[in-house]
């Protein structure tokens, strides 16, 4: 019964930020969102596990609580306007491709005033999706990175849902998006 619930359950990330790409978007950055569950296999792990990396200036910042569930605190600065990504854990795994399945525990909130608005860690279980099935500036914070890394990506509206926004998530066509995304599985 949990997996059944688990695929009425599919976070806003996978359809929400596919579907709301798609239709923000001039060029073909996202594809339609997963026909198969978004559950994470039950032997991989919950939180990312790699060495952690000197944070840089400016970004914002991130304290993870015991179970790796992140709290962000964002710098007292204008939005950046284009795509900033930090790797705060270095995993020692493969390297994600374009195009790749991948499993990720992740949180999205909105730079102006840091107001979550979808995360994997309050559903309680990672979630697997393709890279070419989310917004153009999440995809761009796992591609090139390695399996058991945590980055945080900052994304200006031109790399998330464009002038459109996503309504429904409460995310406006002028939000810059602000993810924590830990990498646990690439295949």
């Amino acid at each position: 019964m949990r997996r059944s619930l688990s695929l009425l359950a599919v976070p806003v990330l996978v359809l929400g930020l596919a579907s709301c790409a798609s239709e923000a978007s001039t060029g073909d950055t996202a594809t339609s969102a997963p026909s198969s569950s978004s559950s994470a296999p039950s032997d991989v792990p919950t939180r990312a596990s790699g060495e952690a990396q000197e944070p840089q200036a400016g970004f914002p910042t991130v304290e993870l609580d015991s179970d790796g569930r992140p709290t962000v605190t964002l710098p007292g600065t204008e939005a950046p306007t284009e795509l900033q990504v930090e790797t705060l854990i270095k995993g020692d795994g493969p390297v994600v491709e374009d195009g790749a399945q991948v499993t990720v525990q992740y949180q999205g909130s909105l730079w102006k005033d840091g107001t979550v608005f979808d995360e994997s860690w309050k559903r309680g279980e990672p979630t697997t999706f393709g890279t070419g099935q989310v917004i153009p500036g999440f995809a761009a914070g796992i591609v090139g990175q390695t399996v058991g890394s945590q980055t945080v990506v900052v994304i200006p509206p031109a790399e998330g849902y464009g002038e459109a926004g996503a309504p429904r998530a409460g995310i406006a066509g002028d939000d810059t998006l602000v993810f924590v995304i830990d990498i646990l599985a690439a295949n």
